[in-house]
Parts: structure tokens; C-alpha cells; sequence
């Protein structure tokens, strides 16, 4: 690709320019998704040390197996089957637990735990079981969580809180929970402002709805150019109880970040990812602009991009190249909701600041 119309500045200038670390964001995003968090136990021993040492012991299972269905592919899991770990290989598999909330007594620990395992070796048992690993991130997506008329406020509270304590964060789809000022229709129009403050892309407007012994939750899914029916997921109450009533909740949370997290595996995954590279100049009027650049280039590494390189610098552009999961609509998309513009030119690629 030419580079002619830029020309190239001063050591010093270029040096400062450059300055530019990318790798360790990409990492730590990547590891994020390592992490396990909302991990429910309420174990019972002889003691309360024993109790929690069991509640522990629990939560690095359970969230070993979340962590696997989140890393692979349904269909390949459903084929080869979840892979049963000894006691010492998950043990050495886990880098830490950490407590959200706990409670104990003299023989019983409740609580909700993070687990978080070690990536690399993580990777490598899935490996060994022939499982393809995802674990590339995108871009959050905004959860509205809301109820419909005449349900009571005990049940929208806890709606609300299921999706707050699920541990979606670390999704491979991150799931934030809007604030409740966002109510109303499906709309990016008025969900669009609450997006922007969750550095998402999209909303998800979940609409809650108890009759008799079964939980429904209806699904759709705006963004800036596309309103999406994501269908409906549903729960059985086994009882009254509130706790049945939580269980229900914590389901239909589940069932659907899992129709989000499966569709962006099966889109970006099958066969072990679709990843290109590409080489693009990035153009500015000044070095705050080049620095805002470089600003959502670091930031997406921690979803889509890697292996970014700075090829050249000039006194108004930049040659720039890296690495991209997806397609370039999801890239463009998830560069311009960090202020930077993605556009193809008779020149090829450019990378331009976004017009306020």
C-alpha cells in the first residue's frame, strides 16, 4: 500500500507518536473472559471450616464447567461430551477464588464466589479433547431489564438483581445492566445514551412475565440500524417460595445470555475463527486526534483486534496494520462506538477521528 501523500516527521515526534502498547490489553481482555463470577454454593459440614473448604471445593466445579461451555462451541461440546477432571488437575487449573457475599455457621457455608482459572492451561485441556477454544471477546451488549404491568415490585427487584448477580461481565458477549431510568418500547433512539455509557453496541430489552407456576421472559434486541426478535426463554416455579422464585429468574438470565454468547460463536468460531488482517491509514489533523486513534485501536483489542503494528507515522497520518475476528462490519461497528470511523477508500482502508 502507497504512503506518499504523508509525510514523515522527526525522530522525536515519531518516538512520541509511537507510544503505544496494545499486546497487554489484548491479553487481559482475552484473560477476562477467564473468570468466572456469580458461582452460587451452599455447602454443609461437620464444621465451618470444613463447609467452606466444600463450598470452595464446589465452586471451582461449577465454575470450571461454565468457564467450558463458555470457551466451546454447543454443538462440538454436545458431541464429545463435558470433560471430567480430576480433583488435582482442576486444582491446579484454578488461579483463585475470590467472595462476592458469603454467610456461614457453625456447619454451613452459603455464598457467591469468582473463580478464576489460569487461561493457558485451560486452553490446553480443551484442546486434548479435540474442543475448539473461543474465547475472543466483542463488543457489550446493554440489558434492560423490565417487567410488565401489574407485576409486583418484590419480583422487579429481583429480576433486576438476577441479571446483576449472573457474572455476565466476563461473557464472551459482556452483558451490562441498564439503569432503571430505561423503560418503555424497544427503542436505540432512547437506549441509545445508556449504551454509550456502557461502551455497547447494542440493547437487549427483557421483558419479564409471571403466570402461575412459569416464568417468561420476552427478548428483543436493538442497535443504531436493526431491531431483532431474540424469541422468548422461559422457567418453571417449583413453588411459592421466593428462593423458587429466584432459581426461575437466575434460569431465564441464563437461557438468555446463552442465545447471545452461541450466536456470536457460531459466528465468528466454527473451525476455530475467522481472523484477517488488515492495513490501514490512519489520518488526523493533530496528535490528540493520532492519540484518539490509537485510544480505540487499545480498546478493541480487548474484544476483536490483535496484533497491532504501527508501520509509519507522518505529520497527518499513520500506517497502521493488525489482526481482526469477524466480519468488518462488526470491526467498523466496534471502532466507531470509540469515536473512530472505518472507511474504504480508492487509496484502501482509512482511519479517521468521528465528526461530533
Amino acid at each position: 500500500m502507497k504512503f506518499s501523500p504523508l509525510a514523515v516527521f522527526a525522530a522525536v515526534f515519531l518516538a512520541a507518536l509511537c507510544a503505544f502498547a496494545p499486546g497487554a490489553a489484548s491479553a487481559q481482555g482475552r484473560d477476562n473472559v477467564y473468570a468466572v463470577a456469580g458461582v452460587r454454593v451452599d455447602e454443609t459440614a461437620a464444621n465451618a471450616a470444613a463447609a467452606q473448604q466444600a463450598g470452595f471445593a464446589a465452586a471451582q466445579r461449577v465454575g470450571l464447567e461454565r468457564l467450558i461451555r463458555r470457551l466451546t462451541i454447543p454443538d462440538e461440546l454436545a458431541a464429545q461430551g463435558l470433560p471430567q477432571v480430576e480433583a488435582t488437575t482442576l486444582e491446579r487449573l484454578v488461579s483463585s477464588v475470590d467472595v462476592e457475599e458469603e454467610r456461614r455457621s457453625g456447619t454451613r457455608y452459603i455464598g457467591r464466589l469468582t473463580v478464576r482459572f489460569d487461561p493457558s492451561g485451560v486452553r490446553t485441556l480443551l484442546r486434548q479433547f479435540n474442543l475448539t477454544v473461543v474465547d475472543t471477546r466483542t463488543s457489550p451488549v446493554l440489558v434492560a431489564p423490565l417487567v410488565v404491568a401489574g407485576t409486583s415490585v418484590e419480583t422487579a427487584a429481583a429480576w433486576r438483581e438476577a441479571w446483576a448477580d449472573g457474572g455476565f461481565g466476563d461473557e464472551l458477549v459482556p452483558l451490562a445492566i441498564a439503569p432503571e431510568a430505561l423503560q418503555g418500547a424497544p427503542a436505540w433512539q432512547v437506549a441509545q445514551p445508556f449504551a454509550q455509557a456502557s461502551a455497547a453496541a447494542s440493547a437487549l430489552y427483557a421483558t419479564l412475565r409471571v403466570q402461575g407456576s412459569t416464568a417468561t421472559a420476552t427478548l428483543v434486541e436493538v442497535s443504531d440500524n436493526a431491531i431483532q426478535q431474540r424469541g422468548e426463554v422461559a422457567a418453571r416455579l417449583a413453588s411459592d417460595d421466593p428462593a423458587a422464585l429466584r432459581a426461575a429468574l437466575s434460569s431465564l438470565t441464563e437461557q438468555a445470555s446463552a442465545r447471545l454468547q452461541n450466536d456470536w460463536k457460531g459466528r465468528v468460531a466454527i473451525g476455530g475463527g475467522q481472523r484477517a488482517r488488515i492495513n490501514a491509514s490512519a489520518l488526523y489533523t493533530s496528535q490528540a486526534q493520532w492519540e484518539q486513534i490509537k485510544d480505540a485501536l487499545e480498546g478493541a483489542a480487548q474484544t476483536l483486534i490483535s496484533e497491532i503494528r504501527i508501520e509509519a507515522v507522518g505529520r497527518q497520518g499513520a500506517l497502521v496494520s493488525f489482526s481482526f475476528v469477524g466480519d468488518r462490519d462488526q470491526l467498523a461497528a466496534e471502532l466507531q462506538r470509540r469515536g473512530v470511523n472505518l472507511a474504504d477508500t480508492a487509496s484502501g482502508p482509512t482511519l479517521r477521528v468521528a465528526a461530533r
